[in-house]
């Protein structure tokens, strides 16, 4: 048995100027590589969320924003639910890590990428409604029944016929 008084004490992991390797140093712009993987994993996860995810509880969920981190070992994807889904936060997290391991499996199969990332989820809030397209309105005054011609207004402001 050796002793504990014969050995040397450990080197600190951290060492005084280093920077951690999670958080990306302000004056280096991400590579263009970096750029490009992180481009690439968005399409997917995004292509992944429409076709392939069949759980019910993910029916309202969009990945809106994605980021990939320096080291490529991990991807924060923000998600934006639906006003109907919204009551279901909670559910909808454990969902998203249940199918985390699936959309990591679908990644390596899609992706020549020598590590794929673990994803993590983070909810951003509920999206709105200006995606979809307004309803559209019928007045009665626009309504033109089949034996009566359409009048326009000239430029003086005069009915005209249906000739135009």
């Amino acid at each position: 048995m050796s002793s504990s008084r014969n050995r040397r004490p450990r080197a600190s992991r951290r060492r005084e100027g280093a920077v951690p390797s999670f958080s990306p140093s302000s004056s280096e712009p991400p590579s263009a590589r970096h750029l490009r993987v992180q481009s690439t994993l968005f399409q997917e996860v995004s292509l992944l969320f429409r076709s392939e995810l069949s759980d019910p509880r993910l029916e309202g969920v969009s990945p809106t924003s994605f980021e990939l981190t320096p080291d490529g070992r991990l991807i924060r994807i923000g998600y934006t639910l639906t006003p109907a889904a919204a009551s279901g936060v909670r559910e909808v997290q454990e969902a998203l890590v249940r199918a985390s391991g699936y959309l990591r499996s679908q990644l390596a199969q899609h992706l020549d990428l020598k590590r794929v990332p673990q994803l993590r989820f983070i909810y951003i809030g509920v999206a709105e409604r200006s995606l979809e397209a307004p309803p559209l309105v019928a007045s009665q005054d626009a309504t033109v029944t089949e034996d009566e011609e359409p009048t326009f207004l000239g430029d003086d402001g005069d009915e005209e016929g249906g000739e135009r």
